[in-house]
């Protein structure tokens, strides 16, 4: 495994609990924690939905807030969205579909992560969606906090 399939760094940027300490204890055991093969070795959510080339499931450290946070992973190790076969695109759209009449949500935010961990903010380099969804904005809410990249200081 590259030093770089996981960045711990990113971890504690928008703190989730023991996120950061799970990244570690990855990292030392030497593999990617979104390959099929190790998902279930720390993750601890069941797979929501199957595809060919992707699987579903719900973050099971989801950003502060939210109503749902799934994750889109891609079932190959591909880093980059350039690497995906052909169909991988429509299914991933079928997929989010059938989540939004699942879960009965009207509106997301779906976070693409792919590629350098050091400047998209994600904590694992392997091609994953994020969808968020979260509360209706009112006189009660705040905004939801997540690591997308980074900025000049």
């Amino acid at each position: 495994m590259s030093k770089l399939t996981v960045d711990v760094s990113n971890a504690g940027v928008v703190p989730r609990n023991d996120y950061a300490e799970i990244l570690k204890k990855i990292v030392a055991e030497g593999h990617c924690p979104f390959c099929l093969e190790h998902l279930f070795k720390h993750h601890t959510k069941p797979i929501l939905f199957e595809g060919e080339h992707w699987v579903v499931t719900e973050n099971f450290k989801p950003y502060a807030g939210t109503v749902h946070h799934f994750l889109i992973i891609v079932r190959k190790h591909v880093e980059r969205i350039g690497d995906l076969p052909q169909g991988a695109g429509d299914e991933l759209v079928d997929l989010h579909r059938q989540l939004a009449n699942q879960y009965g949500f009207e509106g997301s935010t779906l976070l693409w992560r792919e590629g350098a961990t050091d400047m998209t903010g994600a904590s694992v380099r392997h091609l994953h969606f994020q969808i968020i969804v979260a509360r209706q904005r009112d006189d009660n809410t705040e905004p939801l906090t997540a690591l997308v990249g980074f900025k000049p200081k």
